[in-house]
């Protein structure tokens, strides 16, 4: 049936008859039939009848047409196609082509945009909806649908895009599952307000979760989100979420929330706060103020802000939202860059939430950045930069500091072998400065050194038989030349005694050779296949270790699924691989893998090694298998894990997972972990939404 539908569409440009009479009333309503006769104001067409208006475009076995009142009546095999999207089938039609009223027996309807049908015995329609009684509406297949829902009464206002139905009866297949006595759902995919999918769990401590989301979008360069939720065992909760695009050239989210937690919940849990609430800012934008000077001047604003009284304001904005990394930390940056100077500011901000507060966490506010690009001094070969920064540690317990850094190299360069070794000299003069508060000893440091360096470096590049190779080879040698002052590698914490690492950071160039290679393998149609880089430094000064830490680093694109990763930092003062990076990715429809090992070992033997790997697969034309884990090996746990398969089908699908997740929250006496454990399902009905539930439980580590 719906063939003929798209058949008429084409009729609708070419109409080819044997024996065909044409009548017109005006240029409103056009007929078309293999036999057309006249009786006073009525005309009626028989064989083959195609019928034209503004609206419509119709098709029967036979018509009788009302040039006065504009009333169409079609009988057999009677097609409809009103507007673009809407086109429906019936035996017998009555419209009036001037009010758009309309009576249809039986009906079968069909919304091209929302793949939405409706079929029943009856059907009466005006300019601005569709009443049906007795129906049946789905997105599936018209024959054996996978779901259908049957109603006594539905209204479809063609305006609003919505479907109101009454004493609904949801059926899998013919197998009846659930009664409402209303329901309605929108058959437009364009962005509305409205009320989004609900959300509903389960959790052994927490009770029944029900969240219902509210979705507010009256404008186009802006919505709203509110999530009011309950938890029947713990507490209630509202979370609102700004989207909003100011101009062409930016965007920005504002989210805020707070929980109330019930007073028999807290004492049980021992939490430190009854109320958890935050505020998260992300704004990006180019063009700040860029437009207004210098043609060749760029400029960006980036802003990812979250301030929160404790960890539970994140663990709670839904089931899904659930925080493993205990240190927050914002950023506020603004570069403005023209064509011989770059300007900067920084701002860094930690909240620590293993922490009862934040006095003492340090903070970056504000790191001011000036750097003037490589320009020729006197001569085009002779080249010099500069960059000076100032770094505001601050806190509202502990130590401060001021610092204020200077860098600034003079660089000579020139080639031999007609261009095929590049040789540099540069002189490189590096001061700091710092300023401490509440600091035993010096209130102040100084710290400047010069160092020479001379570099020698060529690229080559040849082609072989299946594929070509280009090789960067460079040679450096760094001389010190005077240093004076020194900055305190420990500082003792006035508050606890306690020693800590400085945070200014500072270290002498000492005399060293340093060689490193960068390499790329292509093959024969020009694909990269292979990038690996190498670095070693030798040291020459007495009181240091012959050789610096060795860093490599290979990538292996072996087809265009697998790619293969390892890097790698090894110190052969301390005989001991200081970072490794592996990582494996295949990505080869209709698989998906990723696996990723970390290393890392610091000079104070503090151990971090982590496994990440994650996997999907399309079994089928329906089944999708996808998982997740992330392993400390250090600690020797499972941070987090999941298993899932989801069902897809043309009309709807549903997901299930297992997951498990050890999540951070705070107690009266500190930091805590909590293991979350559970599963969620989702069934995702087209275009109705989607029903969801999860189920899980918390065991305290």
């Amino acid at each position: 049936m719906l063939k003929k539908i798209a058949l008429l569409g084409a009729l609708s440009f070419c109409v080819a008859f044997a024996n065909t009479e044409n009548v017109k009333n005006g240029e409103n309503v056009e007929l078309l039939a293999n036999t057309v006769t006249k009786n006073g104001e009525w005309v009626e067409a028989v064989g083959e009848v195609l019928v034209y208006s503004e609206r419509y475009l119709l098709s029967a076995d036979r018509a009788l047409y009302n040039e006065l009142t504009g009333e169409l009546e079609l009988f057999d095999n009677v097609s409809v196609l009103r507007g673009v999207y809407e086109s429906s089938q019936s035996e017998y039609a009555k419209i009036n082509l001037k009010t758009d009223e309309g009576d249809y027996r039986p009906f079968f309807y069909y919304d091209q945009r929302s793949d939405i049908w409706m079929q029943c015995e009856s059907a009466i329609s005006g300019p601005a909806y569709f009443i049906t009684d007795n129906s049946v509406v789905s997105s599936c297949n018209v024959q054996n649908p996978d779901w259908k829902i049957g109603f006594s009464e539905g209204k479809l206002n063609r305006e609003s895009s919505f479907l109101h139905l009454y004493n609904t009866l949801f059926y899998i297949r013919d197998v009846p599952v659930f009664y409402l006595p209303y329901f309605a759902f929108s058959t437009d995919k364009t962005r509305r307000s409205g009320l989004l999918i609900p959300m509903l769990s389960y959790g052994k401590k927490e009770g029944l979760f029900y969240e219902q989301p509210i979705y507010i979008a009256t404008q186009d360069h802006w919505d709203i989100e509110f999530k009011p939720q309950i938890r029947t065992n713990r507490g209630e909760g509202l979370y609102a979420t700004l989207r909003f695009v100011d101009s062409p050239y930016s965007k920005g989210k504002i989210s805020m929330g707070q929980f109330w937690e019930k007073s028999e919940y807290v004492k049980e849990e021992d939490l430190e706060n009854k109320t958890h609430y935050g505020l998260e800012v992300e704004y990006q934008r180019d063009r700040l103020v860029s437009h207004l000077l210098e043609k060749e001047a760029k400029d960006g604003l980036w802003v990812d802000v979250t301030y929160l009284n404790d960890i539970d304001y994140l663990n709670l904005k839904s089931t899904d939202d659930e925080a493993t990394n205990k240190l927050i930390t914002s950023r506020i940056n603004y570069y403005l860059s023209q064509e011989n100077d770059y300007y900067g500011t920084y701002a860094k901000y930690y909240i620590d939430t293993k922490k009862l507060n934040n006095h003492t966490t340090l903070q970056e506010l504000p790191t001011l950045h000036y750097h003037r690009f490589s320009n020729s001094f006197f001569v085009p070969n002779l080249v010099y930069s500069f960059d000076t920064q100032f770094h505001n540690y601050t806190r509202n317990k502990g130590i401060r500091a001021r610092q204020y850094e200077v860098n600034a190299p003079l660089t000579l360069y020139t080639s031999v072998f007609d261009d095929f070794l590049n040789l540099s000299v540069s002189e490189n003069f590096y001061a700091t400065y710092v300023q401490y508060d509440e600091k035993q000893g010096k209130s102040t440091e100084t710290f400047y050194r010069n160092y020479h360096q001379f570099s020698a470096y060529t690229d080559l590049a040849k082609a072989y038989e299946g594929f070509y190779h280009t090789l960067n080879l460079r040679l450096d040698y760094t001389v010190p030349s005077f240093d004076h002052g020194e900055i305190s590698k420990k500082i003792i914490e006035e508050s606890s005694g306690d020693e800590i690492d400085n945070f200014i950071s500072t270290s002498n160039e000492p005399e060293s050779v340093a060689a490193k290679l960068v390499q790329y393998f292509y093959d024969d149609e020009g694909v990269k296949r292979v990038r690996h880089s190498v670095r070693q430094p030798y040291y020459l000064e007495k009181s240091l270790y012959k050789y610096g830490d060795l860093e490599n680093s290979i990538a292996l694109y072996l087809s265009n699924a697998w790619t293969l990763r390892n890097d790698f930092k090894y110190s052969y003062e301390f005989q001991k691989f200081s970072r490794i990076q592996s990582s494996a990715r295949w990505s080869g429809p209709p698989h998906t893998f990723a696996f990723s090992h970390t290393f890392l070992d610091t000079q104070a033997d503090e151990k971090e090694s982590y496994l990440t790997a994650s996997f999907g697969t399309t079994l089928g034309k329906y089944y999708n298998v996808f998982g997740a884990i992330n392993y400390d090996l250090e600690d020797n746990y499972m941070s987090s894990w999941r298993l899932g398969f989801k069902v897809l089908r043309k009309c709807w699908d549903y997901t299930f997972i297992y997951k498990e997740t050890i999540t951070p929250k705070l107690t009266s006496a500190g930091s805590d972990s909590v293991n979350r454990k559970g599963f969620y399902i989702m069934f995702n009905f087209y275009p109705i939404g989607a029903v969801q539930y999860e189920h899980k439980v918390e065991e305290v580590r």
